[in-house]
C-alpha cells in the first residue's frame, strides 16, 4: 500500500509539473507577442473570389534559390526580405502566387519593371500591373511585388485583371510611384520607361543606386538619362573621379567613359546631385545631352 501510494504521489507530480511546463510555452492573455502578427507579415493575405489550396510556403534572401534557382539572384540584389508562397483556386483555374517583400516602393518597383515582358494597365490601388494570357500576371503595390503563375487551366485578360485588382485590394501599402522617381527631369522623358538599377547601373560597378528613363528631346533618337540617390552621390562621385575620365565643360567637371552596347557615358555633379546620361555616340552629343538633361 505504502508503494501503490507512493507511485501515485509521484504521477501526481509529474502531471503537475507537465501542465505548469505547457502553461510556461504558450503566452499569458494580453502578451503582446501573442497577440502580434507574423513577422513580416507572413500570413497569406485572403484574395476575394480566390480559395487558398495548400499550404503557405516561406522563404528569405538566404534560401529563396530553393524556389527560385537561377532568378533568386535578382530578387537578392534589389533587397528581397521575404517570400510567401501559396495556391489559389476559382472556377477551374488554380495560380501559384508569389508575394516579394521588397522591403521599399522603390525596390518592388525596380523589380516588376524588370521583369515585366509588355504594357502596364491600370489597376486600382496599385501602382502597376499587367496581364500576359494565358499563364502570368504581375503587380506591385507598397513594397510588395506578387507574380502569378498558372498551374491549371488558363487566366484570361478578363480573369487576370478581376485577380490583380482582388491582390491589390488584399495587399498593405500605397499605390503612389515611388517619390524618388521624381528626381528624374520632366522635360523629353518618355512616359513609362522609368526604372531602378540597386547595383551595377550599365554593368558599371561604381555605379549604384540609380533611377533611370528614356528620354527623347527635339525629335532625336532616345537616350537614357539616369539620377543617383542623394544618399549614394557622394560616394558613386568620388569612385567613379578616381577610375573615368575627365573634362572641363563649362566651368564644370564631367566625368565618362565609353561602355559596350552603351556608347559615351558621362556623369556631372550640381552640389549634392548626380546625374549622367548614356547612348552617345560621341562626346559632343554626350555634353549636349547632359546640359539638357541636368537643366
Amino acid at each position: 500500500m505504502v508503494l501503490m501510494k507512493s507511485r501515485g504521489i509521484v504521477l501526481l507530480v509529474f502531471f503537475s509539473l507537465s501542465l505548469g511546463l505547457l502553461s510556461c510555452g504558450g503566452s499569458e492573455p494580453g502578451d503582446s507577442a501573442a497577440e502580434a502578427p507574423p513577422a513580416g507579415g507572413q500570413d497569406f493575405p485572403a484574395v476575394e473570389g480566390w480559395t487558398q489550396a495548400g499550404e503557405v510556403l516561406i522563404y528569405d534572401a538566404d534560401n529563396l534559390w530553393e524556389y527560385i534557382n537561377g532568378a533568386a539572384e535578382l530578387f537578392v540584389e534589389f533587397g528581397v526580405q521575404t517570400t510567401r508562397v501559396a495556391d489559389l483556386a476559382s472556377g477551374g483555374v488554380t495560380v501559384t502566387v508569389d508575394l516579394y517583400d521588397m522591403g521599399t516602393p522603390l525596390s518592388a518597383f525596380g523589380v516588376y519593371e524588370r521583369e515585366k515582358p509588355g504594357d502596364d494597365i491600370p489597376i486600382p490601388g496599385a501602382m502597376a500591373g499587367l496581364v500576359s494570357a494565358p499563364y502570368q500576371a504581375l503587380l506591385v503595390k507598397g513594397s510588395t511585388y506578387a507574380k502569378v503563375n498558372t498551374l491549371e487551366g488558363e487566366l484570361t485578360d478578363e480573369s487576370g485583371r478581376g485577380l490583380l485588382e482582388a491582390l491589390a485590394a488584399a495587399l498593405p501599402g500605397g499605390a503612389d510611384l515611388p517619390p524618388e522617381l521624381e528626381l528624374l527631369p520632366e522635360a523629353g522623358k518618355v512616359a513609362g520607361t522609368e526604372g531602378y538599377k540597386p547595383l551595377a547601373f550599365l554593368g558599371q560597378s561604381a555605379l549604384t543606386d540609380c533611377i533611370y528613363a528614356e528620354y527623347a528631346l527635339a525629335g532625336e533618337d532616345a537616350w537614357q538619362g539616369f539620377v543617383v540617390l542623394p544618399a549614394a552621390a557622394t560616394s558613386v562621385w568620388e569612385e567613379l573621379a578616381g577610375a573615368w575620365e575627365s573634362l572641363d565643360h563649362n566651368g564644370a567637371t564631367v566625368l565618362f567613359t565609353e561602355v559596350p552596347y552603351s556608347g559615351f557615358v558621362g556623369i556631372m555633379q550640381q552640389g549634392d546631385r548626380v546625374f549622367g546620361v548614356a547612348e552617345a555616340s560621341d562626346q559632343a552629343t554626350m555634353l549636349a545631352r547632359l546640359e539638357a538633361f541636368g537643366g
